[in-house]
């Protein structure tokens, strides 16, 4: 699925895919197409499946085949004895913004032991800093609670699953919540989750949690640091909250910010990633008058010329920051637009930089409307998080076994016209010709 494209190793990939595919389907002739491009989401001919295999490749995250025959069927059993896990068969993204776990089938299979991994790297990493040493602890005390004393699973490795089957399946928050009730409910000796949010406390030690932010209704300031505290907008006077009678305060306006520095620290707490995470100086092999990576471009070059102390450290990461609109209900009736802000890191090799897995949600700015000219305001928290990650963040970097100063800083900003002219504070020239038509239009 990670090799190069018309590699040997992606060509045969897809011939087994298509040998299993026949084994498991027979006759059938249309078949879900798992590529990047169509994502298990369209039929088609097995001949046009196997072109989309050959030009998009498959998607990253389907690695059980369970559209394709392959029954989705989990083991997990630790053993904390020793402080370390064993048979660990869950497989939880450790970086990024998406919130997305998946399982894989068999106990014998070390390739795709992905939290094994990673708590064992926490676990190296524990004594260098208080925020890998609360998060392993925390990870190891979670682990220790049965879901049954007779049964195969611990209550982390059963709410993964479940988690991962809510995901999978689209399932709804409130449904989910009505289907915890009844497990616990039925099966009292189980010390299962009663609801969702029980459910995200389980695995929010795993770093995939988001901070909620109140905003003024009219977007005048964020309730944060010295503001925390208050009700009412110190600018309009606006209240806080949707109805200030009731017992339960519900918020106005919500900003999610995702913070990108426990997500830096955690990408250098493995050693994979640490190294991938330095290719770009250490093994790329530059070629005259071709364009490769984005290490080749001349906005690279040049930041590394004005700011050399920070281009002498391979570990320092260059940032890429896109933005856009979009319509969370998907219906053009509804007028609604929500703003996610992206960080995506490119130090790493270009098959692994444009990977959706990579890309690390920062902000999700609420609607119904564009932030227009307040996006400056909702930029705050991760602004803040970039002044600290310039002047440099102590983590441990697990290839070295040392600690080191991290540094990043976001050399490009990737967005359309109009949402450029957004996050610019900016008029563009095809936003000044759109302004200027539709003032024409009116008159």
């Amino acid at each position: 699925m990670n090799t190069r494209l018309f590699s040997k190793a992606h060509l045969d990939g897809v011939t087994e895919f298509m040998n299993f595919v026949s084994d498991n389907l027979g006759d059938r002739q249309e078949i879900l197409c798992p590529c990047r491009k169509c994502l298990n989401r369209v039929h088609q001919h097995k001949g046009e499946v196997e072109t989309h295999l050959y030009i998009y490749g498959m998607t990253n995250t389907y690695t059980i085949w369970i559209h394709h025959g392959e029954a989705l069927e989990v083991g997990l059993n630790e053993n904390f004895e020793t402080g370390d896990i064993i048979d660990c068969n869950i497989e939880a993204s450790d970086r990024g913004c998406n919130v997305e776990v998946e399982m894989n089938e068999t106990e014998d299979d070390p390739d795709d032991d992905r939290i094994h991994e990673m708590v064992h790297e926490l676990y190296t990493a524990e004594d260098h800093g208080p925020t890998t040493k609360s998060k392993f602890a925390t990870i190891i005390e979670e682990m220790k609670h049965e879901l049954h004393p007779d049964g195969p699973y611990t209550r982390f490795s059963f709410v993964v699953k479940l988690l991962h089957i809510k995901s999978f399946y689209r399932i709804s928050n409130v449904a989910f919540t009505a289907f915890l009730n009844v497990l616990s409910i039925a099966f009292p000796k189980c010390s299962i989750p009663a609801s969702y949010a029980e459910a995200k406390k389980v695995i929010r030690a795993l770093g995939l949690g988001y901070d909620s932010i109140h905003v003024c209704p009219n977007n005048c300031v964020l309730f944060r640091k010295e503001l925390a505290k208050i009700d009412k907008c110190p600018v309009c006077g606006a209240s806080r909250w949707k109805d200030e009678d009731t017992r339960k305060q519900i918020p106005n306006k919500v900003l999610r910010h995702f913070p990108v520095v426990p997500r830096l620290q955690r990408m250098f707490a493995s050693k994979k990633l640490s190294e991938q995470a330095q290719w770009h100086k250490l093994k790329r092999k530059p070629v005259d008058n071709e364009l490769s990576h984005p290490a080749d471009g001349e906005a690279w070059k040049d930041f590394d010329k004005k700011y050399d102390w920070f281009a002498k450290d391979a570990r320092n990461v260059r940032l890429g920051l896109a933005t856009d609109g979009f319509n969370p209900f998907g219906k053009m009736s509804a007028s609604y637009s929500m703003w996610p802000v992206f960080l995506i890191p490119y130090n790493f090799p270009p098959w692994e930089c444009m990977e959706q897995s990579n890309f690390m949600m920062g902000l999700l700015i609420p609607g119904p409307t564009c932030p227009g000219k307040d996006m400056d305001l909702f930029l705050q928290p991760l602004i803040d998080e970039l002044l600290d990650l310039w002047k440099g963040v102590p983590t441990y970097d697990a290839l070295t076994k040392k600690s080191f100063d991290l540094h990043a800083a976001i050399i490009w900003c990737i967005h359309d016209y109009p949402a450029l002219s957004t996050l610019s504070g900016r008029v563009t020239l095809r936003a000044h010709i759109m302004e200027k038509i539709m003032t024409f239009m009116v008159s």
